[in-house]
């Protein structure tokens, strides 16, 4: 368990003294800096990366003051109170010391007498903190120490929490603050269930207010393109790098030959080429001036049918061969440059993944290297084992983590021994159950549907006699590209599968993709998994209270029924908006039938197996939705900010709303012409495209779905992936010999 134990008391008997007057001080190690202010925002001057952590615990450390201070005034209203002092001058009166024993004057000299060790602080790790609270020499004193200066910054905010403070979203409305006095006594251990927690995201697309509600709820992984390296390393922020275009990036047939190849003229200012030339080499085929690796290698990319693929892609492409050593030699080499000084510079975890759904190498060499897994492993250890050699250069001087993938084409686990230097603290798996059903708990075994995944799962992490032995990370899809940002709730998916993946042994956890504002009610998706894997064993019912009654006020059982009936409206997302058996591109091209699976019909049918809910139970839930959210804005008594909370919500879920009827209308439309009722489906044609041009003109509630700028004609009406169901009604509506028994 992560929380070793935990007890506060916000009136302890012995401790309740009225000390308001004799003010509160917050201790902590300035160094050489004047005021917390300036230590505490002096990260692009600190080096986060040499051998001295003097300077970064500092500047977090005094930033963690500043949060304290900062809070602890909003909600006492004691504006003049918890001044923060270094820990050289302690002054008389309440102290509050912020920082570990081993780097806090004030915290060494209490800890001891607190019952707080340096050796206790260790074993909670970096992240892990002890807030503790006493009386010593007559005044009261609390301690807010990590395992390292990060630990320390989350035990501010794990305090801060437990006195009543939330922060529900980036939003400012969404920020919860307390009105009570500081009276506390705590007695707290906690380490987090899970050592990286956070977001999948491959571009910059952050903003200050979500990277602050990051920290705030103890998030650590986000993507190394950020424009404040410093600030987020202050954070404690693992920043990622790499994904399915690194083979592009760094083995591109097209990109130009970087050696001075002996048979070609004009690249003398080259280095020396460290590779034989080849029995295929090409040459200036394109007859350009220039050299490039497939001209020079034609035998470093995939054999696919006979040929030897002169293009790759992140999506559907080849892969290269890697049964080559001289190909994978080379793709090592230039992505650990790029970890040295290039794009990835700033990277703490790399992921090495190869094309999405991609093709493999039919070379004899590379079949007998086994599945594509066997060989993708293999490729993994070669960069690896190319990484170590540039940190023992001294070329690198920071931890890395390789991640690649358990994905479609890779998702099997290995299916003969990894090579013995493989090094499981250095390389992990990243498990995606892409597609998965949502109506169920991953692994539930009355799901038929992708049911492979549990098998999958436990050849990578459960089975004995399985050949990979080393950690590994889940990644979800909370917000998989397809959703296109609708507000599917999660919240008893989250409540079953969290705890299952850490039981499992899963020790790294992201989704993919968060949006980083407008999120509505998936403010409950982003704050309960950020609560569960900081501590699996969290208890959802009682977050669940928190969350609503904190978040909504009077309206609190309205929206609580409001969640559990958008669950029932989304749970079926896969199918709803997902790819084959998913119905858009089946409505888009009036296949019939469009639903083809149990796990979604349309209605119920005597003697029918159906093992998800019905289009037309779907449609009732979201009724039941807006009548909800409906009755929750009416109500008296709500405050500035739970009424903009509504108003966000109410915003998000029509999107959703509109959505489902636009599939429904079509949906009956279809059915209908099919069985010769031109007239009754012509009516819900009309419906549907009135439905659309709403849809057409909501540009706000997918915009931050996946990626900026993805698609500048993005709405909601594109977001369906079946808009040119319209044309394709209008067509067989109005033809004179209507196909009504045609089916695929």
């Amino acid at each position: 368990m992560n929380r070793l134990f935990t007890v506060v008391l916000l009136t302890l008997p012995a401790f309740c003294v009225d000390r308001a007057e004799a003010g509160v001080s917050i201790i902590v190690n300035l160094g050489e800096y004047a005021s917390a202010e300036v230590a505490g925002h002096d990260e692009a001057n600190v080096d986060w990366l040499d051998a001295d952590p003097r300077d970064d615990v500092i500047c977090t450390e005094a930033f963690a003051a500043l949060e304290l201070q900062k809070h602890l005034r909003k909600m006492t209203g004691r504006e003049d109170d918890f001044a923060i002092v270094d820990d050289n001058d302690v002054p008389e009166g309440e102290l509050i010391a912020v920082g570990s024993p081993a780097n806090n004057a004030a915290a060494k000299r209490f800890a001891s007498k607190l019952g707080v060790s340096l050796k206790q602080l260790e074993e909670l790790g970096p992240e892990g903190y002890r807030i503790k609270t006493g009386e010593i020499d007559g005044r009261r004193a609390t301690l807010i120490a990590g395992g390292g200066r990060v630990g320390t910054l989350y035990g501010v905010y794990d305090l801060l929490h437990r006195l009543g403070f939330r922060w529900f979203s980036p939003a400012e409305f969404d920020e919860v603050t307390p009105a009570a006095e500081w009276n506390p006594s705590f007695d707290v251990a906690e380490r987090p269930a899970f050592s990286i927690r956070g977001f999948h995201a491959i571009e910059k697309r952050d903003t200050p207010e979500f990277i602050q509600w990051m920290v705030r709820n103890r998030l650590n992984q986000w993507t190394v393109y950020v424009d404040d390296v410093p600030l987020m390393r202050k954070l404690g922020m693992k920043l990622v790098g790499g994904g399915h275009d690194v083979q592009v990036d760094f083995l591109a047939p097209e990109s130009p030959y970087p050696y001075n190849h002996p048979r070609f003229n004009g690249d003398d200012d080259k280095p020396a080429d460290p590779y034989p030339v080849s029995e295929t080499y090409q040459g200036d085929a394109d007859k350009d001036g220039k050299l490039t690796y497939y001209e020079a290698h034609p035998e470093w990319y995939a054999l696919i049918g006979g040929k030897r693929a002169s293009k790759m892609k992140p999506m559907n492409g080849p892969n290269f061969c890697t049964s080559n050593r001289d190909a994978a030699a080379e793709f090592s080499k230039n992505l650990v440059q790029s970890i040295t000084d290039g794009k990835y510079r700033n990277a703490d975890i790399v992921r090495i993944w190869t094309a999405d759904v991609g093709r493999w190498c039919e070379c004899p060499k590379c079949k007998t290297a086994g599945t594509p897994t066997d060989r993708y492993l293999r490729l993994v250890n070669r960069v690896d084992r190319e990484l170590k050699r540039a940190q023992r250069e001294g070329l690198i001087n920071r931890p890395i983590l390789l991640r690649f993938l358990a994905y479609a084409d890779v998702v099997a686990p290995p299916s003969k021994p990894l090579p013995d230097d493989f090094d499981y603290d250095t390389c992990m798996v990243t498990f995606f159950p892409i597609k998965r059903c949502y109506v169920h708990r991953f692994g539930d075994p009355n799901c038929d549907f992708r049911s492979h995944y549990k098998e999958q799962f436990d050849g990578w992490i459960k089975n004995p006699d399985r050949h990979y032995r080393g950690r590994v990370c889940i990644g979800e899809y909370y917000n998989y590209s397809r959703f296109k940002g609708l507000p599917v709730c999660f919240m008893h998916v989250m409540e079953r599968d969290i705890p299952y993946y850490h039981e499992s042994g899963a020790r790294h956890f992201h989704y993919m993709h968060v949006t980083t504002a407008n999120w509505g009610s998936k403010a409950l998706t982003n704050y309960q998994m950020a609560r569960q894997i900081w501590d699996a064993d969290a208890d959802c019912g009682s977050l669940w209270d928190d969350y609503f009654a904190l978040r909504y006020g009077p309206a609190a059982p309205a929206m609580r029924c409001f969640y559990e009936s958008l669950e029932r409206m989304l749970c079926n997302i896969e199918l709803l908006k997902g790819w084959h058996p998913g119905m858009p591109s089946r409505l888009a091209a009036g296949k019939n039938p469009i639903l083809l699976d149990s796990h979604m019909q349309y209605k119920r049918e005597p003697g029918k197996k159906y093992d998800g809910p019905t289009m037309t139970e779907m449609v009732a839930a979201g009724r039941q939705c807006r009548k909800l959210i409906d009755d929750a804005m009416s109500r008296d008594g709500l405050s500035g900010d739970i009424k903009s909370r509504l108003a966000e919500d109410e915003r998000v879920f029509t999107y959703a709303e509109r959505t489902l009827r636009f599939y429904d209308q079509c949906l009956q439309a279809y059915h209908l012409v099919w069985a010769g009722k031109k007239d009754e489906a012509r009516k819900h044609l009309h419906e549907a495209r009135r439905v659309a041009e709403l849809l057409r003109q909501d540009t706000w509630s997918m915009a931050l779905a996946y990626k900026r700028g993805e698609d500048p004609n993005l709405n909601g009406l594109t977001s369906t992936f079946a808009a040119d169901a319209l044309d394709r009604l209008d067509k067989l509506i109005n033809a004179e010999n209507n196909p009504k028994d045609k089916k695929e």
